[in-house]
């Protein structure tokens, strides 16, 4: 069960709830490459500066489901210039990705700068990135990031060699696979102990 802090609650019971995104991009040696809001102004939270940005132009909800399901999750950036385009040349896949919903205090509406105030909508990885380009009279360019979803690995397939060796060498215990290619003769198995 999520436990929200006090002041989230507060910001969710008032209405209309005034709230804004936070998107924070890691590469693989922990730099930030990207930190943006939709807030008006620029913020820290927990020493990250996130920038002010209009780009942000979609960001998947979170959703619950009651099946399994490889729903992948969705960032849509705003990208007229291609300015995206040499950070995702630079191998963006397996990147960090962290999406919050932060709120702006009722009283004062001023945002509130804590982690613990912000809600945690996605943490994952960038499974790839691309470019979704309208030639209309007036086109956009927008640069969609795809990101792993929460059960991303539950297609993965290893091989397990069902051998003597392979399992001897594995764990030196294990006689399950000892006579796993015995031929077509008779075999005496021994059960139990030995």
């Amino acid at each position: 069960m999520i436990t929200l802090h006090a002041d989230v609650v507060t910001a969710l019971a008032t209405k209309p709830t005034n709230y804004f995104y936070l998107l924070k991009i890691t590469n693989e040696l922990g730099v930030v490459t990207k930190a943006i809001t939709t807030h008006p102004a620029t913020i820290s939270i927990s020493g990250t500066n996130y920038v002010s940005s209009g780009s942000i132009i979609r960001l998947d909800p979170p959703q619950m489901t009651t099946s399994v399901d490889r729903e992948q999750y969705k960032i849509v950036l705003s990208d007229p210039d291609f300015t995206e385009g040499a950070e995702a040349d630079a191998n963006m896949t397996g990147f960090d990705v962290e999406v919050r919903m932060g709120f702006l205090n009722a009283s004062t509406k001023l945002p509130m700068l804590t982690l613990a105030q912000t809600i945690l909508m996605y943490a994952g990885i960038i499974d790839g990135v691309s470019y979704l380009i309208k030639t209309e009279v007036q086109g956009e360019v927008l640069f969609q990031i795809t990101c792993s979803s929460p059960l991303a690995d539950l297609d993965l397939k290893r091989a397990m060699y069902c051998s003597k060796d392979y399992m001897r060498g594995r764990y030196p215990t294990d006689s399950s696979c000892d006579q796993v290619y015995g031929g077509s003769g008779v075999l005496q198995l021994k059960w139990g102990k030995s």
